[in-house]
């Protein structure tokens, strides 16, 4: 019994023995992982984890019998100097070698990091540079030695974005054959990298659910950056930024030392896709991609930071677009692209303008672009060229047969817009053109075009023509046409309809030119075979107005040329026509249509007069001579000048004037005049006429008169006798013609007389006074102091008057001596100089 109790009581000091060890080892580990573990074990894991190649500093440890131990803030540097911090993380459990431990050394087997936080800075040697936060951080690194690392199953979140990463690497001791700042350059572009690529994701929205994942892989020395290989792996699912939507983007690649290779890049975005491949050199920052995209191109151009470029442009179906190039990816900033390639667009719509189809060859470098072999095809015409396109400059070299509503709205902020206004198109209009040029954006001033262009069925400010052609050379200084042809279309124009013309008329120019100072037009040597009217309405309308009151019956030969001033207070306008017509022309004068022919003449068209100068032309089967100024006006323009004319035939006369008898004889005479207006009410003047050849009283003014004259002296022949020459002067004030100074002869009387005839209402008031002679003047001896003498007079329309025998009233003194002493008619066939 005694020895149970022994036992017992051996029994419960051993419980008693052990329990108190198990609260004194309670009690040291609660007050180690209070308190931390010593200074000493710190040290030691320090160093055991430099044997391994991480130096690092260990704020605090902890130890966890079922776990190890537990470090606290730790600071990881990039070598043995501990300048460089490559890495900062708040808790990680440090696995050691127990066998080892109990033999007192320190090896580090294993790190375990779980749901803690890491920050890694971009660049260790820029305290303000920015640090990858790695949230949620887990993983596994083993290091079993012999320069072997392993990272499994590492993972974070870094902004949202899920980054997973796994290694397998050797060179935890730098060898002395390769250089240490080779290494630490080919780290910092490594995190660059890295840092880069996650902040371009980071501004896009995505399901945090699903969030994008960039998965990497990497095997190699890290002694030896030529050595590390990286697997990437880039994945996503319904990112949206700003409108615009990715369903889908997959990246797959390595790298190589320096080198970054993406095999296969897909990007989606619910109706197009993108395919491609990048090369990609860390040290240099540069490198090369090839991809085929039908994705929206506002998708890539805002990717590109290129929107700029949809400010005017839209597609209305997805653009097909190839292309490989070059790009360059700065420390701090976007990627700068160098594109070359090919595009296809469907729809596309410009400034309002619409075209159905755009293909061309391209280059991009970021700022500018180049089309080659440009094709913009619209249901109305084609454009072919090239352009390039830079911020500060646009040049252009185009081929085009697309009409000219197409342009308008190109060049509304230039002359040019001012011309092209002034163009219609009809149904059937053709237009072919080939223009290069130069476009100042930033300077609507600085622009320059040239080339030539043609054009069919057109209208220019109303004026139609079949076609035309001309060369440019353009800017906003000055428009400079030359080789310039046009042929008129008349087939609507009145003179042609009334006369039955010819449907066209051609002229051809060598230059018009407009000047912006000193604002002119030059016309140089314009000629052909066309109607004046129509030509000068593109550029004097108000001389147009008046020409078109010369009514030609076939298009005349014409000469033009010189300078028009386009502004009040614009340089003096010079611009000289000269015009011949072997055809007939029409004008209406008094109220009488005249017809005229062979007409030749001279138009000199000043600031504030046109001057018609050296007219010839034929009337009434006789040659008129002329010169006049028409002077625009207020009410209408003011006509000035002289005429004379030659033995006009009497008898066209009486029919032109619709008399019912017709005269014999010509007339010849002159007149200065002032005429305003268009009826016989404007016309003012003075002159003088005379008539040859002819029977005086078989003109139907006077033919009423013989009757009389038989009566009164009782011989039937008397009013028949001949009075073949006639001659007086007259003045004309507001289409009423008087003559004081009526004089004509037959063998046996002499004729003198005053008359007031009525242009305006075509009547006439004229008194005859009559002086018989020879064997007449024996019967009237009676009748003296003025023996012989008998006055008429005549009243009412001018085509047949009545003739009476009225009460003889004294004429004036220049009349009684001609009545007394009639002079000798003279030759008019040359009328005297004023």
């Amino acid at each position: 019994m005694k020895r149970l109790r022994i036992i017992h009581k051996l029994r419960t000091f051993v419980a008693l023995l052990a329990f108190g060890a198990v609260l004194a080892a309670g009690g040291g580990l609660w007050w180690a992982n209070r308190t931390g573990l010593p200074d000493s074990w710190r040290g030691e894991i320090e160093k055991a984890l430099a044997a391994q190649g991480l130096h690092a500093d260990i704020a605090g440890l902890r130890y966890w019998p079922l776990q190890g131990v537990e470090a606290d803030e730790v600071t990881v540097y990039s070598d043995s100097s501990r300048h460089r911090v490559v890495a900062r993380v708040k808790e990680v459990m440090v696995n050691v070698d127990r066998t080892k431990l109990a033999r007192g050394e320190v090896r580090v087997e294993r790190l375990d990091l779980k749901g803690g936080s890491l920050v890694l800075p971009v660049d260790p040697d820029d305290p303000d540079s920015k640090a990858l936060e790695v949230k949620n951080a887990s993983g596994r690194v083993l290091m079993p030695g012999g320069r072997r690392l392993e990272v499994l199953n590492a993972r974070g979140e870094v902004g949202g974005i899920r980054l997973e990463f796994e290694a397998l690497l050797l060179g935890y001791r730098p060898r002395l054959s390769v250089k240490e700042e080779e290494v630490e350059r080919a780290q910092l572009q490594r995190r660059q990298l890295l840092a880069r690529v996650i902040g371009m994701l980071e501004p896009w929205k995505f399901d945090p659910a699903s969030p994008p994942v960039i998965r990497i892989r990497v095997e190699g020395d890290l002694d030896d950056p030529r050595t590390v290989r990286a697997d990437l792996f880039l994945k996503s699912e319904g990112l949206e930024r700003g409108g615009i939507g990715i369903t889908r983007l997959d990246a797959k690649g390595e790298m190589r030392g320096r080198l970054l290779v993406l095999e296969s890049l897909d990007i989606e975005d619910g109706g197009g896709s993108l395919r491609g491949r990048m090369e990609y050199d860390l040290a240099t920052r540069k490198g090369r991609f090839d991809a085929r995209s039908d994705l929206e191109l506002p998708v890539m151009l805002h990717e590109l930071d290129a929107a700029g470029w949809l400010d005017k442009v839209s597609f209305e179906s997805r653009p097909e677009l190839s292309a490989r190039g070059t790009f360059e990816w700065p420390e701090s900033g976007p990627p700068k692209f160098q594109v070359i390639g090919h595009l296809m667009a469907q729809d596309l719509r410009f400034k309002g303008h619409r075209a159905s189809r755009v293909e061309s060859d391209l280059s991009w470098d970021g700022t500018s672009v180049f089309l080659d072999n440009l094709v913009l095809t619209r249901p109305d015409g084609t454009l072919r060229g090239r352009l390039l396109a830079k911020p500060e400059l646009i040049r252009y070299d185009v081929s085009t047969d697309l009409r000219i509503d197409v342009w308008r709205g190109f060049f509304d902020n230039h002359p040019l817009g001012k011309v092209l206004v002034d163009f219609s198109d009809r149904h059937d209009t053709k237009v072919a053109a080939r223009i290069k040029g130069r476009i100042n954006p930033r300077d609507k001033h600085d622009w320059h075009a040239s080339g030539e262009a043609s054009a069919t069925h057109m209208t220019y400010k109303g004026i139609p023509f079949r076609k035309a052609r001309v060369t440019m050379d353009l800017d906003h200084d000055a428009l400079d046409f030359t080789r310039g042809e046009v042929e008129f279309d008349y087939a609507s124009y009145p003179l042609r309809k009334a006369h039955d013309g010819p449907l066209s008329g051609t002229a051809t120019v060598d230059r018009v030119r407009f000047d912006r100072e000193p604002s002119t037009l030059t016309l140089e040597n314009i000629r052909g075979s066309f109607w004046p009217a129509p030509v000068l309405r593109m550029f004097l309308p108000k001389v147009a107005d008046h020409l078109e009151e010369y009514r030609f019956h076939r298009p005349p030969e014409l000469k033009a040329g010189g300078v028009i001033g386009l502004f009040k207070g614009a340089p003096k306008t010079l611009f000289k026509v000269t015009g011949t017509t072997p055809g007939k022309m029409s004008y209406r004068f008094a109220g009488t249509d005249l017809l005229l022919g062979g007409l030749d003449t001279t138009v000199l068209v000043k600031p504030s007069v046109t001057e018609v100068r050296d007219l010839e032309f034929e009337v009434f089967d006789g040659p008129v001579r002329g010169s006049f100024d028409v002077l625009p006006e207020e009410g209408g323009p003011r006509v000035k000048g002289e005429f004379d004319w030659t033995r006009l035939s009497l008898p066209e006369i009486s029919t032109a004037c619709g008399f019912e008898k017709t005269a014999k004889g010509f007339v010849t005479g002159r007149i200065d005049f002032n005429y305003r207006g268009k009826a016989a009410a404007g016309l003012n003047g003075d002159g003088l006429i005379a008539l040859e050849e002819g029977e005086l009283f078989s003109v139907p003014i006077f033919g009423p008169l013989s009757p009389v004259l038989s009566t009164v002296l009782a011989n039937r022949k008397a009013g028949f006798q001949e009075a073949k020459e006639a001659f007086c002067t007259f003045a004309v004030e507001e289409g009423v013609l008087r003559t004081n100074d009526f004089l004509t002869t037959t063998p046996s009387l002499v004729f003198t007389g005053d008359a007031e005839a009525d242009l305006n209402r075509r009547t006439l008031e004229m008194t005859i006074r009559m002086n018989a002679r020879g064997l007449l003047g024996v019967i009237t001896l009676p009748l003296k102091p003025f023996y012989g003498l008998f006055q008429f007079r005549g009243t009412g329309p001018m085509r047949e008057p009545v003739w009476r025998n009225v009460m003889f009233t004294s004429p004036p003194e220049t009349e009684k001596e001609r009545l007394l002493a009639p002079p000798r008619a003279r030759d008019l066939r040359t009328p005297e100089p004023r």
